[in-house]
């Protein structure tokens, strides 16, 4: 009985594991949002339409968070001067201030990062770190993906999209 109770737990975090870089549900229909940089200026996503976007969710204390942020600074490098953005939006409890050094100076972080708040979290329906979403060149979220992603899947996102 014990084996198989143990079989069933396994399987159970195995669907978990591989479950998380799943695509949900898209969100529909033109999206726009207005939160500030990390120098405290107003920044919109409607700024970047006409291009697809990549806004990638994360916090300074989420380990695949800063595990993903090599891939998107070569994927920021390669797209920059195409109809690519790569966005970053922290969302956390510290300040822009305080997250700035991390972002700049630790991570040297490449790509636009913006400061997120509780009225992005929840139009973005954020409930777990790191989530990826993709814009569409028309403002329409194609993907939401929630958990660690890599390089490759990020790009066969964008592809997806229509880059």
């Amino acid at each position: 009985m014990k084996q198989i109770f143990s079989a069933i737990v396994i399987m159970l975090m195995m669907v978990s594991i591989f479950s998380c870089g799943k695509k949900e549900a898209g969100l529909g229909g033109a999206v726009d949002f207005s939160i500030t940089d990390l120098e405290g200026n107003s920044v919109k996503l409607s700024e970047y339409r006409g291009k697809t976007v990549l806004v990638n969710v994360w916090a300074t204390w989420c380990a695949p968070c800063i595990k993903e942020i090599p891939d998107l600074k070569e994927i920021h490098a390669e797209y920059k001067d195409s109809n690519v953005v790569v966005l970053g939006v922290l969302l956390e409890s510290q300040s822009p201030e305080a997250a700035k050094p991390m972002v700049v100076d630790q991570l040297q972080i490449n790509y636009p990062t913006w400061y997120g708040d509780d009225a992005f979290a929840k139009q973005f329906q954020i409930q777990a770190f790191p989530t990826t979403i993709i814009i569409d060149k028309n403002g329409k979220v194609v993907s939401r993906n929630v958990g660690l992603q890599n390089k490759e899947r990020f790009l066969n996102l964008l592809k997806a999209a229509g880059i």
